[in-house]
């Protein structure tokens, strides 16, 4: 989308016919006003960039219904508040009937609002309005408090890399190529040179992109579009819908006489498990041309445990689950949530760096010793070698620690049952925590089987970044502490109480013991710890770790991820890399 016209301009919209050609519509002027109308033709090769959100950033209906809302999640701090007042009296079983991930599909009526720069560049979509075109190209269905600034931002970046077509354009110069360059930066140790590679936070070896291999990306016109998805469901089956969407965005395109054979995905948080599953099939691998990942928990995040025990922390506690017994009566039944469980490949470090459980008792010592970690004794918990049976799967009323508590996995069935019996209906009769276990456990089969699939896969043409951020704790492990000496084993005993909260009372032989999750420790993003964001590190081309202020990087919180400046430069620069070394995109540089 590069003009040679030197003279003011102002971009109009144009659009793009069925047969691929293109128009455009503009006034006539007085003869003093020098502005002219600058039509923008995109380049004849496409490469979509399809935008993937994370869990709880799609929103979702009742399913077939047009209005009948199951999450929206809420625009701006006056909706927030609302949702929430209007969320707090649900109970469990309420939540599970509207949360039900049989009964929920993605809603694309949300605000899908184009800043007018961003607008005038969707001519190619269909509809006759500016938000039409935004809802075609899939923006209404995303969170936008969340994703529109990223939506706008790789929209506008990704159409104009050059300025009158041999300059390369200043906005994109200081989004992307003003960041390799060598700068001083201050940090909390004083004022420190950073390479570009520093500065963006790259892992491995860092190439940077230069005016000629921008050239080659440049040649290509990026459209953005947004794919929701049901994340209550398995990502297997938001992998299948994404290739399906990526199949139907490029034949919209091969169906105008445009050259156009690969996508570029780009990820968010859960995401990105969405779109390492899509690109396991054969149908879709060869469709996408390289993905980006951001923040992605890639074997999982202790935090899911932590919730289905104790609740959501913070303004989420009255949208997702003020408790154990809210967050389990959603969390239990939906195989998407379950995917975010620490997978067998998750561990965490001890402070000599030894590998250890993720699942800890920690209590006071008697005795301290050198290796006595702060005075702290620590047992793993679940520590049998097969994670899904010794903790997922573990039904032993004397593991107290164990993911679920059978009564809290379908209070929506016993609901059911128990108004049939009051109605004088004919009721299956049965143990119903045997019957409620079995359910989850056929949920919980399915995560497993997410967590087979993806292991150690990801498309062959891969960038990703996450944060490192001790100013950002996350649940790097889940550590069950008593404040007092604990001289026997309180692994098993007897579950004297549990307050849904996070706190319980345990007796262990002759002994009570009160026992309290502990807050977030490991450095992440507050929610993504460091362990999990840096796990693909060996398998894709760059990762980019951000360190917050410690590592003279931009500090940013998980939800908030993609507005912060570093990683909107990572994201720019990973598209734009992949697509300058593409052999499909060189060999078709003259159909441009």
């Amino acid at each position: 989308m590069n003009t040679v016209n030197k003279e003011p301009t102002r971009p109009i919209l144009t659009r793009m016919n069925e047969d691929g050609s293109y128009g455009a519509q503009s006034v006539l002027t007085a003869t003093n006003m020098k502005v002219r109308a600058m039509c923008l033709i995109p380049s004849k090769v496409v490469i979509p960039v399809i935008f993937v959100p994370g869990i709880m950033g799609t929103r979702l209906k009742v399913k077939n219904s047009l209005k009948t809302k199951a999450w929206f999640p809420p625009e701006g701090k006056i909706t927030g508040l609302g949702q929430v007042i209007g969320t707090m009296g649900r109970s469990a079983a309420t939540r599970q009937r509207i949360l039900d991930p049989n009964n929920t599909e993605v809603d694309d009526t949300g605000p899908a609002h184009a800043p007018p720069e961003s607008a005038v560049l969707m001519g190619d979509a269909p509809g006759e309005s500016d938000a039409e075109r935004a809802t075609r190209r899939g923006w209404g269905q995303l969170h936008e408090d969340s994703y529109g600034v990223i939506l706008d931002v790789l929209e506008q970046r990704l159409s104009a890399m050059f300025r009158n077509g041999k300059e390369i354009d200043e906005r994109w110069a200081a989004a992307v190529m003003d960041w390799q360059e060598e700068r001083m930066k201050v940090t909390r140790a004083g004022k420190t040179s950073q390479t570009g590679a520093q500065r963006l936070g790259a892992v491995k070896p860092f190439t940077p992109i230069d005016e000629e291999a921008l050239k080659r990306a440049a040649s290509a016109f990026y459209p953005v579009y947004a794919v929701g998805y049901n994340w209550l469901q398995s990502n297997q089956a938001s992998g299948k819908h994404l290739a399906l969407e990526i199949k139907r965005i490029r034949d919209f395109y091969r169906d105008r006489n445009k050259v156009c054979d690969k996508v570029i995905v780009v990820t968010h948080s859960m995401g990105g498990l969405a779109a390492r599953a899509c690109a396991q099939l054969e149908e879709a691998k060869d469709m996408i041309l390289g993905v980006v990942h951001g923040v992605m928990p890639a074997i999982g995040a202790p935090a899911t445990y932590k919730r289905m025990r104790a609740g959501f922390e913070g303004p989420e506690q009255a949208l997702l689950g003020r408790d154990g017994a809210d967050a389990t009566a959603v969390l239990a039944n939906a195989p998407g949530p379950l995917e975010l469980l620490p997978t067998r490949q998750y561990k965490t470090k001890d402070p000599d760096g030894v590998q250890r459980h993720w699942l800890r008792m920690t209590s006071p010592v008697t005795v301290p010793t050198p290796r006595s970690q702060g005075q702290r004794k620590s047992v793993p918990l679940g520590e049998g070698g097969d994670i899904y049976a010794d903790i997922y799967l573990n039904n032993q009323a004397q593991s107290w620690w164990r993911l679920v508590k059978e009564e809290l996995i379908d209070p929506a069935g016993r609901e059911d049952r128990e108004k049939a019996k009051k109605e004088g209906k004919k009721v299956v009769e049965g143990n119903d925590e045997q019957r409620d276990f079995k359910r989850f456990s056929k949920v919980m089969k399915l995560a497993r089987e997410l967590h087979d699939l993806t292991e150690d896969k990801y498309h062959p043409i891969t960038y990703a970044s996450y944060a490192d951020d001790k100013n950002r704790p996350s649940w790097n492990e889940v550590r069950w502490h008593c404040a007092r000496p604990v001289d026997g084993d309180c692994r098993s005993g007897d579950l004297l109480n549990d307050d849904l909260n996070g706190t319980v009372k345990v007796r262990a032989g002759k002994a009570e013991h009160e026992l309290a999750i502990a807050g977030q420790e490991g450095p992440g993003d507050g929610t993504v710890p460091a362990e999990s964001g840096a796990a693909p590190t060996p398998h894709v081309k760059q990762m980019f770790r951000h360190q917050g202020l410690a590592g003279g990087h931009t500090s940013y919180d998980h939800q908030g991820s993609y507005k912060a400046d570093v990683v909107q430069a990572v994201t720019l620069y990973s598209i734009a890399r992949m697509a300058a070394d593409s052999e499909w995109l060189n060999a078709n540089l003259h159909r441009a």
